[in-house]
């Protein structure tokens, strides 16, 4: 094997590995922030008084923020740092809309229009904040080469 063909093997394994990583933290921050916030004395925050739900929606943006950041921190160019921020919001947000979806199938509750919206939103904004986390990670890197 040449040593070209070992390089990009190995840099093809780095970077699937630091997308597996900004997956992982993503996932590791997220789900039982949005577990509690689901769960909070019974009902979901946002259906409480008060703003306290609030906080988990900044700890979640934050997960895809640091998430974009960790899989994006070895791409060669920002465009790419961007890109899979973008996958990587996709995943997660597309992995948190099908565990809603199914935890509402098993309690048998109703998808409003409302709920659409707002999921299609959050996604949208998920992905947004993934990718500019991919680009601080970017250029947290790149000013360090």
């Amino acid at each position: 094997m040449s040593s070209v063909t070992r390089a990009g093997r190995v840099a093809e394994r780095l970077r699937v590995r630091t997308m597996v990583q900004g997956l992982v933290v993503t996932l590791v921050v997220t789900v039982p922030t949005l577990a509690l916030e689901e769960d909070w004395h019974g009902r979901p925050m946002i259906d409480q008084p008060g703003h306290l739900w609030v906080i988990p929606t900044f700890v979640v943006a934050a997960g895809f923020a640091l998430g974009g950041a960790v899989c994006a921190r070895r791409s060669a160019e920002l465009w790419l740092a961007l890109w899979r921020g973008v996958i990587l919001g996709t995943i997660v947000a597309g992995g948190l809309l099908a565990a809603d979806v199914a935890r509402r199938f098993e309690r048998h509750q109703s998808l409003s229009g409302g709920v659409l919206r707002l999921w299609v939103e959050a996604a949208l904004l998920s992905i947004v904040i993934a990718s500019l986390g991919g680009a601080a990670g970017y250029l947290r890197t790149s000013f360090r080469r």
